[in-house]
């Protein structure tokens, strides 16, 4: 869907043209269904060792930049892939960036869950 709105209700369209970049995100992009998978075994995991609303808070901004930086890694790498369909170094070069940006966004967001998880396993009072 094109998300040309202009003279349009904005806020109703662009709302509709996110939810429709999700969908395509969720149905065409394998990656973005392995961290939807990682989010409802943490998210479930959490309801287990019974996490505090602090604790929930910092976990669900931590999936949602998981999640939010592989999509813009997936906007940018469809992006690249139309403006230059030939494989140049350059190119890779931004995707490898920012697929690495997605990558260090997974492990400090894996790295707080293991935290909460293991602080409310073994060591209740932090």
């Amino acid at each position: 869907m094109a998300s040309d709105y202009r003279g349009k209700n904005k806020l109703h369209f662009g709302f509709r043209y996110a939810l429709s970049g999700l969908k395509v995100a969720i149905l065409t992009e394998r990656n973005i269904k392995i961290h939807f998978i990682a989010m409802t075994i943490v998210c479930i995991m959490g309801f287990i060792v019974g996490l505090t609303n602090l604790e929930w808070a910092i976990l669900c901004l931590a999936i949602g930049a998981v999640i939010s930086m592989e999509m813009m890694n997936t906007a940018l790498e469809r992006a690249l892939d139309y403006v230059e369909p030939k494989h140049q170094p350059a190119v890779g070069i931004a995707k490898d960036i920012s697929a690495g940006a997605v990558l260090v966004t997974a492990i400090i967001a894996m790295v707080i869950a293991c935290l909460f998880f293991y602080l409310n396993c073994w060591h209740k009072e932090w």
